[in-house]
């Protein structure tokens, strides 16, 4: 009888002995895991936590594997025009990183890494399709050159076709044709030497144009209204507001900054 309570206490010691090891290895990985993380995910990944294992792989890193796991059905993504070359794109990491902060999207846009996995893409139909054969050309001579101090600056511009991506944004509606390169860097699109025109310029038409709505009956029940240029107000100083007469209601800070009024959030 003595001999099975030592048995009994011997098997709740080990039980308990190894319930606190497992205790203290979760809490000691879970401590580690934080001391180790390189920072917060993103708000949309957050819900992952210290599960590294839902995107990593031991000695690998983050793998396609991964990321299609949750996102190879992603329909709004694979269905929108701009979005849809992720289907075959094959590469994630390049393109999107992690660990920046919660409110920080996980998408830092790499033209390099992109050019890379276009070429890889497109050598695949280059030998039965002349489009695209083209464009393979031209992304491999860019990435050839892309060092500033390899070739001139308009060597580097002629070999990248910006419109080929960017033609369904262009903001400048065509009116500063195709070479967005002579402004725009692939680093980034704001162009540091750019100074807008005073504003008390008039011609605002030579880089702008109105939207769809200000040729409709909007402009006139609407948008006048707002700003003070109904026809009856403004007949004796300066005529009927046009479209094209930009100046007349906005001002250079802002499109919503309206001349008189301030701030205006239309919509």
């Amino acid at each position: 009888m003595k001999r099975l309570v030592l048995w009994f206490a011997l098997i709740i010691a080990v039980g308990t002995a190894s319930v606190l090891a497992m205790l203290h290895f979760t809490t000691a990985s879970s401590a580690l895991q934080q001391a180790v993380s390189p920072g917060p995910l993103s708000r949309g990944h957050a819900y992952l936590g210290d599960r590294c294992a839902s995107c990593h792989q031991p000695t690998v890193g983050v793998t396609v594997t991964k990321c299609t796991a949750c996102h190879a059905n992603a329909e709004r993504l694979l269905g929108r025009q701009p979005t849809a070359f992720h289907a075959s794109i094959q590469e994630c990491s390049a393109c999107h990183v992690e660990h920046q902060g919660t409110n920080i999207r996980p998408v830092a846009m790499d033209h390099v890494a992109l050019a890379k996995v276009g070429a890889r893409t497109l050598r695949r139909a280059s030998s039965t399709d002349a489009a695209s054969d083209t464009t393979l050309k031209s992304l491999e001579k860019w990435l050839r050159i892309r060092v500033p101090d390899q070739l001139d600056a308009s060597s580097v511009r002629e070999a990248l076709d910006c419109v080929g991506c960017h033609s369904t944004k262009d903001r400048h509606v065509g009116l500063f044709g195709k070479d967005c390169a002579q402004c725009h860097a692939t680093t980034q699109w704001t162009v540091p030497e750019f100074q807008h025109p005073s504003p008390r310029s008039t011609s605002c038409g030579q880089c702008h144009q109105a939207p769809p709505s200000h040729y409709m009956m909007h402009f006139d029940m609407v948008s006048k209204k707002i700003a003070g240029q109904v026809d009856a107000q403004v007949a004796e100083c300066c005529g009927p507001a046009q479209p094209y007469q930009c100046y007349r209601c906005h001002q250079t800070t802002s499109w919503n900054d309206i001349r008189g009024v301030g701030y205006y959030k239309h919509h």
